[in-house]
């Protein structure tokens, strides 16, 4: 260990040392400001110098990591008031071209090209363009008011481009449920069947306490968290049975779940549960959040009302359930027509059943192996919904 040292220390080898990497999480972005005419770098600064002080330390973090990823220095050096529609579609093309970001092990990933992406990575990259043009939104809007430019005009040049709404299919069935908890470490088992049996996120499941298992209700007493209020979840018999396991022994303020190293869950679930994914055969886009889909998908299937999913999960309404997770899979919805509809001409029936052979020949020829492949939609043939978003057409040229 000392000649280690002592290599470090020696002066010819200061040159091929790599320099010391910082530790703990970025507070800053990673362009500067240069010159005395104000630019969107400039813009951007300021603006993160009182989201830093009025926003939570999480929303403040996850505005730098989001600008630091997507703006080029190109942009960020562009003077405020020379700020255009151009500068726009250079934005798009870089959230295009840029590689998804999951921690840092793709961060030397090559540029992609917009042809090899499939119409829900262009989703994403289109989510993820109205995000960054809304957070410019708000940094122009504050160099507006604060007297940095002139007009507002660079403001009005910012405008999001529609994205097409599309049903959440990326949910597991029981079987691979079993599969990725047979795959996962004990903690982060215990974990995962609590984001099945409750649909709550994995902050909510960290934030968790002795003392909110059974308070009032046969069920889980679960803290506000981000945008959700505080809210009762209830429970099936056997996830009660499940939680009141997890705090036999335990002190009324203990959290119900730590991690295998007996820490509180933050953000090391998630290589965990990635491996888990790739261990138990499941598709690799499957994230723990997908859990979520899972539970409410489930109950869904099983005939339970929208409203009632709706305050399971947290949600004001039942809008967001029913354009997010009131999808049902296609195999499913073929049973369900099948089984369900009534009989209409007695004539029919008969040469229905007369054709029994036949019908279950062709329905098992049509199924196949992997239910989310079941009947799928044309990209052609979905309908699009017309959109008030008045997006300047640089940007539309990008994206499509």
């Amino acid at each position: 260990m000392e000649a280690a040292f002592d290599w470090f220390e020696d002066w010819n080898a200061r040159g091929e040392a790599a320099e010391r990497a910082p530790r703990g999480r970025t507070d800053a972005l990673n362009f500067c400001p240069i010159g005395a005419v104000y630019s969107v770098g400039h813009a951007l600064h300021d603006y993160l110098d009182w989201t830093k002080v009025a926003r939570s330390a999480a929303s403040h973090y996850n505005t730098v990591v989001l600008l630091n990823h997507h703006l080029s220095e190109g942009i960020t050096h562009t003077p405020l008031d020379d700020f255009t529609a151009a500068d726009l579609q250079k934005i798009a093309l870089k959230i295009i071209r840029t590689p998804p970001r999951f921690g840092f092990s793709l961060r030397n990933k090559p540029p992609v090209s917009r042809d090899e992406l499939t119409p829900d990575e262009l989703r994403r990259r289109k989510r993820t363009y109205n995000s960054v043009v809304g957070i410019l939104k708000m940094a122009f809007t504050h160099a507006w008011e604060s007297g940095k430019i002139a007009s507002d005009r660079p403001i009005r040049c910012l405008k999001r481009i529609s994205v097409v709404h599309s049903p959440r299919l990326l949910f597991l069935n029981r079987e691979e449920c079993r599969r990725l908890l047979s795959h996962c470490t004990p903690a982060l088992r215990d974990l995962t069947l609590a984001a099945l049996y409750t649909g709550c996120r994995v902050g909510e499941l960290g934030n968790l306490r002795v003392e909110d298992v059974g308070y009032k209700v046969f069920g889980l007493r679960i803290a506000a968290f981000k945008r959700s209020p505080a809210r009762f979840v209830f429970l099936p018999d056997e996830g009660m049975a499940f939680f009141l396991r997890k705090i036999e022994g335990k002190n009324p303020k203990d959290p119900v779940f730590r991690s295998d190293k007996a820490k509180l869950w933050r953000r090391q679930h998630a290589n965990l549960f990635r491996r888990a994914v790739s261990h138990a055969d499941l598709p690799e886009a499957f994230l723990f959040h997908g859990l979520r889909h899972t539970y409410a998908s489930d109950l869904i299937r099983q005939g339970v009302p929208l409203e009632v999913v709706a305050r399971q999960l947290g949600h004001a309404d039942i809008r967001t359930v029913s354009q997010t997770y009131g999808h049902i899979a296609e195999q499913f919805r073929e049973e369900q027509v099948r089984t369900r509809f009534s009989p209409l001409d007695d004539a029919e029936l008969r040469h229905a059943q007369e054709m029994a052979g036949r019908l279950d020949e062709l329905w098992h020829e049509v199924r196949t192996v992997d239910w989310r492949a079941y009947a799928p939609a044309e990209a052609s043939s979905q309908r699009r919904v017309r959109s008030m978003v008045r997006t300047p057409r640089e940007v539309l040229d990008a994206f499509e």
